[in-house]
């Protein structure tokens, strides 16, 4: 039972990994994008409509990642149920779930903004 405990826990580790690298590289690339944009291009004249777009981009990357990281905590908790562990991940996909409805329906504004 301990070996499969110590898999599961390594491949919940893994997930977070994969989760934060979607984090990051998104938020690197679209800084380089921003960056690129803001002082090469425009200096420091960006349009509305071209900062709604990057943040937009971003918000995938962020959906993303959070999704693997609520996989991540459903794998601890169980291999570590408890009742404050329960209520722990429950106050978390509550959070990230929020976090994810409320940012996808901005993403979905912009999108159609940009769109019209």
């Amino acid at each position: 039972m301990n070996a499969l405990k110590s898999f599961f826990v390594a491949i919940s580790e893994g997930i977070d990994i994969i989760g934060i690298s979607i984090l990051v590289y998104g938020f690197a690339k679209l800084l380089i994008k921003f960056l690129r944009h803001e002082l090469v291009k425009n200096w420091f004249n960006v349009p509305i409509q071209k900062l709604q777009l990057l943040r937009c981009q971003l918000g995938i990357y962020i959906l993303l990642a959070l999704d693997f990281l609520i996989a991540s905590d459903i794998i601890h908790t169980i291999m570590d149920i408890n009742t404050e562990k329960l209520i722990e991940l429950s106050v978390m996909i509550v959070l990230r779930t929020g976090i994810g409805y409320f940012l996808g329906n901005e993403m979905k504004e912009i999108h159609s903004e940009n769109t019209d």
